[in-house]
């Protein structure tokens, strides 16, 4: 039992649950767009959030003494950089456009976090920005690079896809906002500083349900009933949010959705 609760607390802090929650994102986007992604293209949609998140967690952890000398964070470490050059070399037979869309994301992410120059601020400290970087990162990532990848061409509706994935990511980050609300700088502006937990909520709502119009409208998905289980899911998660939320409850549980509904719809394939 230790065990099992070690390993379970690494797969969440360090971010391994975050990879597979995008990797199963950018699953939907294939199943319902018929692509047929190989192995590499696996490797990237895992690997890339993977190290995105841990960089943005502990690039400036990395650098105080006392957690240099730590042979656990050495060891990720060490596992980062195998990532890295394995990414690096699958990067390398991408084509064009899904390089640049690639290296648009990772820009985005480093900007994220890094200051911007002449600032001392980075993109996450201008007010209001953050939840809509991160929406935006996602969207490129799950939505737009899998259809580069297989040539299609981005035509109306797979921007509309893109804006429901949006709409979606949107919504599953109000409770992580909700958790953050103590913790994150007044000058964040975000959607619970600035409107209350209960608005904020009902917000969450709104898109949700903007989320399932887009679907009906164009239907996007095979299953229309498993997109509503999976707005209900998020929209019932929402509703039980709170600053004082269980150790896991936003990390693991409304972060799972995703591979939740991918289980789903690879179901009644």
């Amino acid at each position: 039992m230790i065990v099992f609760t070690c390993v379970f607390e690494s797969y969440i802090k360090y971010n391994f649950h975050v990879g597979l929650t995008v990797w199963a994102l950018a699953q939907i986007t294939a199943l319902d767009f018929g692509l047929n992604l190989h192995l590499i293209h696996h490797l990237i949609f895992f690997m890339a959030p993977f190290l995105g998140y841990n960089f943005i967690k502990y690039h400036l952890l990395y650098w105080r003494a006392s957690f240099i000398k730590s042979f656990r964070i050495n060891l990720l470490l060490g596992f980062f950089l195998l990532c890295i050059l394995i990414s690096g070399g699958v990067i390398f037979f991408l084509p064009l456009s899904s390089q640049l869309l690639f290296f648009f994301t990772l820009l985005l992410g480093l900007l994220y976090c890094l200051p911007l120059p002449g600032f001392k601020i980075n993109f996450r400290g201008f007010k209001g920005l953050k939840i809509h970087l991160v929406a935006l990162s996602w969207v490129l990532m799950t939505v737009f690079l899998p259809l580069t990848l297989e040539g299609v061409s981005l035509r109306e509706l797979s921007f509309m896809y893109g804006f429901q994935r949006y709409l979606f990511v949107i919504a599953a980050t109000l409770p992580f906002e909700i958790r953050d609300l103590k913790l994150d700088h007044p000058n964040l502006s975000t959607w619970p500083q600035r409107w209350g937990v209960k608005n904020t909520k009902i917000l969450g709502f709104v898109l949700l349900i903007f989320f399932l119009f887009l679907e009906a409208l164009f239907n996007f998905s095979y299953c229309f009933e498993i997109t509503i289980m999976i707005a209900i899911i998020l929209m019932f998660f929402i509703l039980i949010s709170k600053k004082e939320q269980p150790k896991y409850f936003s990390s693991f549980w409304v972060e799972g959705i995703p591979i939740l509904w991918l289980l789903l719809k690879k179901l009644i394939l």
